[in-house]
């Protein structure tokens, strides 16, 4: 007895009878060919006949329809860490960012950006993935390979605005419409804030 494993994407299956009346099963994948023959009496192709159409069931019930699907290098990924949502996609970094939301919609847009649209993942602080796609793919327009646009925006990259009570002004970082703007201080750019209520900003008229 033997086993023999093969990977192979796209594997090939045929059934023939040769010249001498044997009916052989064929597999090739993985650059190797295993041909198996089965003899050449009519009770064991009927056999195999109905073998693969309970195999071909047994994947549609049982694998098909049951499918799930796991997380791998290739996929993008969001994960909290020292208070920033991290963004990930096919192993580059996208960026970080104070916001869930906004960090989503920022994985979107790098999805339109570099034209492909892996799985979409949340790494929660217990190493369990949780599947992100349908809140990504909210994000994207009704062909589903461009951005929607977002309602509510205000301010561009690099406005200069008034934050609350403070008397220095700030920089915008971007602003997400119903997810909020992201500003930092004018001259530290590592002092960042998200702010949902408007109303704490306003534009520093020159």
């Amino acid at each position: 007895m033997a086993d023999l494993t093969l990977h192979d994407d796209e594997p090939e299956f045929s059934v023939e009878r040769q010249d001498n009346g044997d009916v052989e099963l064929m597999v090739r994948a993985d650059r190797t060919t295993v041909r198996i023959s089965i003899g050449r009496i009519y009770d064991s192709a009927a056999t195999l006949a109905e073998s693969l159409r309970h195999l071909s069931e047994d994947v549609s019930t049982d694998i098909v329809d049951g499918w799930e699907d796991y997380p791998d290098d290739n996929d993008a990924y969001i994960s909290f860490d020292r208070a920033r949502y991290h963004v990930s996609l096919e192993g580059t970094r996208v960026g970080d960012y104070l916001s869930r939301d906004v960090a989503e919609i920022e994985l979107a847009r790098a999805m339109v950006a570099s034209g492909v649209f892996p799985n979409a993942w949340y790494l929660t602080d217990h190493g369990n993935h949780i599947d992100i796609n349908d809140s990504i793919r909210g994000y994207h327009d009704e062909g589903g390979d461009g951005v929607a646009p977002l309602v509510g925006v205000q301010f561009e990259p690099g406005d200069r605005v008034w934050y609350a009570g403070m008397d220095w002004p700030h920089l915008v970082i971007g602003d997400w419409g119903p997810a909020g703007v992201e500003i930092h201080t004018d001259g530290d750019h590592t002092i960042r804030t998200h702010v949902t209520d408007r109303s704490e900003l306003r534009p520093v008229e020159d």
